[in-house]
Parts: structure tokens; sequence; C-alpha cells
């Protein structure tokens, strides 16, 4: 159910990215012929602003057909096509894909801010799992982390930076409790991944925003994500190992079992998940890779900076290595996440609670209610 919901939610987000597109297009005055939704035998047709609109009969994405965008008919006498205008206006059309995407991702977290949602409260300790590190060194929710060994802590993700590090190793955590300085030493534990884990969770409270600060805190949320992204992007670039790990599938994971982490906070859940798949969408075609809008931006910049215009021959040459490294991409990581959802056949028939069950942490990126793992 979770992997649906993330195909349709991708689904719809590519219409927006096309739509993007579309829009910049016309605005610019390039014809766009035709905008199709989806793949398959059209079930519906309609002509609307000179565009033919198609829906096929599997709704899953789209495409928008640009006039003069294939750049082998870019010499026909065309004053209304897409390969008359200068590099800078075709580079704006091609932006208006990720920008949408983008901009979608504002507007769903700006109506979430204004309506009230949970909120990060910096720095403190929301959840304790029962029977971890945390717990054995009598860490309470409420608790304001301050330092680890001695190095103030600048927010959560340094926090969660210096105890992944810290395995197997005592880590001297200086806390305040209501008003009060405490120590605690603990040990982290290596999670599945090697990283180290105390099993504390950060704090979230429900507020509502005026219009002023849900913009900024949209600002600030989406702007976590695209990092997010990025790292993600540099993990799948080490290669598909990596890439099961902290590739697209690990954090469509995250987020999608976010949607279904309580009724209470279903809604709540469901925006941040599309918002993470809108951002990391943008991101991605943003990367400079013949095939992608980014690698599309990277021609036309380096034909705006030459002055010359890049031979056609040369861009479909580009474009289709930048294809088949992409699908390379997508076979590798695709591999690393079959081989992740196969049984180990080394697993032990039975594990006990501690090891079964790996004390939990809140992400260092995303804002998200956090639901505690069981002890």
């Amino acid at each position: 159910m979770h992997y649906l919901f993330v195909l349709l939610a991708l689904g719809a987000l590519l219409i927006v990215h096309e739509l993007g597109h579309l829009v910049a297009a016309r605005l610019l005055g390039v014809r766009v012929p035709r905008f199709t939704v989806g793949f398959g035998p059209p079930l519906l047709s309609f002509r609307l602003g000179g565009t033919q609109f198609v829906l096929g009969a599997v709704p899953l994405g789209a495409s928008a057909n640009l006039q003069g965008m294939n750049p082998h008919r870019s010499a026909e006498e065309d004053t209304s096509g897409f390969g008359t205008l200068g590099p800078l206006k075709r580079m704006a059309i091609i932006l208006a894909g990720p920008l949408a995407n983008y901009a979608v991702a504002l507007g769903l977290l700006f109506a979430l801010y204004s309506s009230g949602t949970h909120v990060v409260v910096p720095l403190t300790v929301g959840t304790v799992v029962p029977g971890s590190e945390a717990a054995r060194a009598q860490l309470l929710p409420g608790d304001k982390l301050v330092a680890v060994g001695g190095k103030p802590l600048e927010s959560w993700s340094d926090f969660v930076t210096r105890v992944a590090e810290g395995v197997g190793g005592p880590l001297e955590l200086s806390v305040d409790r209501h008003g009060e300085p405490r120590t605690v030493t603990v040990r982290p534990r290596a999670d599945e991944r090697g990283a180290g884990r105390i099993g504390v969770s950060q704090q979230y409270v429900f507020r509502t925003h005026a219009p002023g600060e849900a913009f900024t805190q949209s600002l600030v949320h989406t702007g976590r994500v695209a990092s997010e992204t990025v790292s993600t992007l540099m993990a799948l670039v080490r290669g598909p190992q990596v890439a099961g790990r902290a590739g697209p599938g690990a954090l469509m994971r995250q987020e999608s079992s976010d949607v279904a982490s309580s009724t209470a906070s279903g809604a709540d859940a469901l925006v941040r998940a599309l918002v993470a798949a809108s951002v990391a969408l943008a991101m991605l075609t943003l990367v400079p890779v013949p095939g992608l809008d980014g690698g599309r931006v990277l021609l036309l910049a380096i034909e705006a900076v030459s002055g010359r215009r890049i031979p056609p021959r040369v861009e479909t040459v580009a474009q289709t290595a930048g294809f088949l490294f992409l699908s390379i991409g997508i076979v590798a990581t695709a591999g690393a996440e079959i081989v992740r959802a196969l049984p180990s056949p080394q697993a032990p028939a039975a594990m006990p609670p501690a090891a079964a069950t790996p004390p939990v942490e809140a992400d260092a990126g995303t804002p998200r209610v956090v639901t505690p793992a069981p002890p």
C-alpha cells in the first residue's frame, strides 16, 4: 500500500512538473501541440488553448510536446518553436518544471503550517526507548541537550552525527533538565548500518503559525529536504550497496511509513511525504546529466557562454549517453532494493529483543511526528 501511494504521488508530481514546462512555454510564445497524461490507449482527449490534452489508459506520468523541441527539426521555418528562442529563454522553460515541483512543496507546507502542525523543539528529547542506552542513562523526555563530550551542540543533526560516530565508546552528554545542568554517560549501540544509536527521538509540539512565519518555516523545511536529497544522491554515486541503504527506496520507505504512523497525524504525515517527494523530484531532475533537465540547462549554459549553438548531433549523443547512465543507475538501485528485500540465509531463527528491535532516533532532516519503536 505504501508503494502504491508513492507511485500515485510521483505520477501526480510528474504531471505538475510537465505543466510547469507547458505554462512557461506558452508564456514565452512557444506552441505546445500536445500534452499527454499517462500512457497507453487514449481514454479522453480535448483541446484547450491550442493544446490537445490526452489522458492515457494508465494515468502515470506526463509529457509536454513543445514545438521545436527536437534539435533535428529546429531549423524548420517556425516562429513559435522552442528552437527559435535564445538560450536564456529556453533555460527558463526547462527550469520551470523543477520550479513547479518546488512551488507545490512550498504551497503544501504553507497550508500545513498555517492550519497547524507539529514542529520541532530544538535539541530537546521527545521519547526515550525503554531498555535503550538513553533509558539506562536516565535521560528523560524534555531534557535539553547542550553538549557532547564537552563540545556544544548546534542542532539535532549535529547530535545525531556525533552519536553515530561514537559506537562502542562512552559519550558524555551535558543536558539541561528544567534549568538544572546534568551530565550522563551513554555507550551508543551500532544499528544495521553500523551507525551509533542510543534510543531517543526529538520532541515536537503542535503549533499554528501566522502567514509570514508559515512561509519562513516552509522555506526552511524545503531547504532541509533538498539538503537530504543531495546527500542521498551523493550516496547513490558511491555504488549500489550504498544506494540500498540511502537511496530513493530508503527515502520513500521512511516517508511512506510516516503516512501510516498514526490516525491522528495521518494528514500531517501525508503532506510531509508529498513535500519530500516533490522536492526530491525537483532536485533529481536538476542533476546536470544529459537526459535530465539539469543536463539540458548545462548545454544551454555552454551555448550562452560560448555564443555558439550546440550541434544537434552532439546534443543527441549527449542525451543518449545520459539516458544510458540513468538506466544503469536505476537498474543498480532496483537491484540493491531487491537484494535488501530478500531474506538473509544466514539470519538466526530467533533474536533477543534488544537485537531484533534496535533503538531508533529521529531523522536529522525533515521534521516529522515520531512514533517510538517498541522495546
